[in-house]
């Protein structure tokens, strides 16, 4: 009988110790040193989204926050795993702001890297701080993204000089199919994934507020998180966030149409995508909530719309 208890006690042990190998341990903060120096990444300076209170009260809205976490973070995995035993070619993109910190984050902790391509599309218009993090977090989880960019542009003086520094003022749809929709599609056909793995949710507000996880060939696993949900699991794993979240901007993009967000709308809702887009208008005159890689390539064979790219040829 104890030879029993004992053998089925050692069995126990090993499932549960097989069951924590699945989730690789938090990582400690590695931060490049000369980006650090401007920017420590300190979570105090990031604002928070809920008044937890005193006394009890604090103690146990925190316990609701966490175990709120411990569900959302485990559905994050499961989707993450299922995506890749169900699908053959999954592909996560990132724009390295705080949703996607979130997902490449699980993707380690899942050791999922290895089998899911992270593509990076680079407008050449960006703020200097995100390639640099680009790099940051390569280095941190150990991987190398696929970056794309405008075709026919070899860097970023290329660009400039076959389109000069303000092209986006002169066609803005023009811009964004040159250096953001094609460039996605184009990895999206060179990795021949179906499986499009992003951090859109339903809390950006205008076309993203009835999104679904499953859309066709996209995956939008934190459509149903908040912003402040982002964050909670960015601090509770201390994981490394893009360096303009600690002076103000909310979400990141390119330098000419992004501004810094009062923080006390950060959370509310559409708040986090407020500082995009300023100042850019649709050919209708309504205003620019989307660059149109979203938009413009459909979720169910991830192609570019055909009357889209009818229209640009004209």
């Amino acid at each position: 009988m104890q030879s029993t208890i004992s053998i089925l006690t050692l069995a126990f042990f090993l499932k549960s110790i097989s069951s924590l190998a699945v989730i690789k341990m938090d990582l400690k903060m590695s931060l490049d040193p000369v980006l650090s120096k401007a920017f420590p990444r300190d979570f105090k300076k990031i604002p928070l989204g809920t008044d937890y209170g005193s006394g009890e009260d604090k103690d146990l809205n925190q316990v609701i926050e966490d175990n709120k976490i411990k569900y959302l973070e485990n559905e994050l995995y499961g989707l993450l795993k299922t995506a890749v035993a169900k699908k053959q070619r999954p592909m996560f993109t990132t724009a390295l702001i705080a949703g996607d910190a979130v997902i490449l984050d699980a993707l380690a902790k899942m050791d999922l890297l290895s089998k899911v391509p992270v593509v990076f599309v680079d407008t050449f218009t960006l703020f200097p701080e995100s390639l640099a993090h680009l790099r940051e977090v390569e280095a941190h989880y150990g991987f190398k993204s696929l970056i794309y960019n405008a075709v026919g542009c070899k860097d970023q003086q290329d660009y400039y000089d076959q389109y000069g520094r303000d092209f986006w003022m002169k066609d803005i749809d023009q811009y964004d199919m040159l250096c953001k929709v094609e460039p996605m599609n184009r990895a999206l056909k060179e990795q021949d994934s179906d499986c499009w793995i992003n951090g859109r949710r339903r809390d950006h507000g205008a076309e993203r507020a009835a999104l679904p996880v499953w859309e066709g060939k996209k995956l939008n696993p934190l459509a149903f998180w908040t912003f402040e949900d982002c964050w909670s699991y960015l601090r509770k794993h201390n994981v490394p966030y893009h360096p303009l979240h600690d002076v103000g901007f909310s979400s990141l993009g390119d330098m000419h149409s992004t501004k810094k967000v009062d923080p006390k709308i950060w959370f509310t809702y559409g708040g986090e995508r407020s500082g995009r887009f300023q100042n850019l208008v649709n050919k209708d005159g309504s205003a620019k909530t989307e660059c149109g890689i979203h938009t413009e390539i459909k979720a169910d064979d991830l192609n570019i719309k055909k009357e889209e790219v009818s229209a640009k040829a004209n």
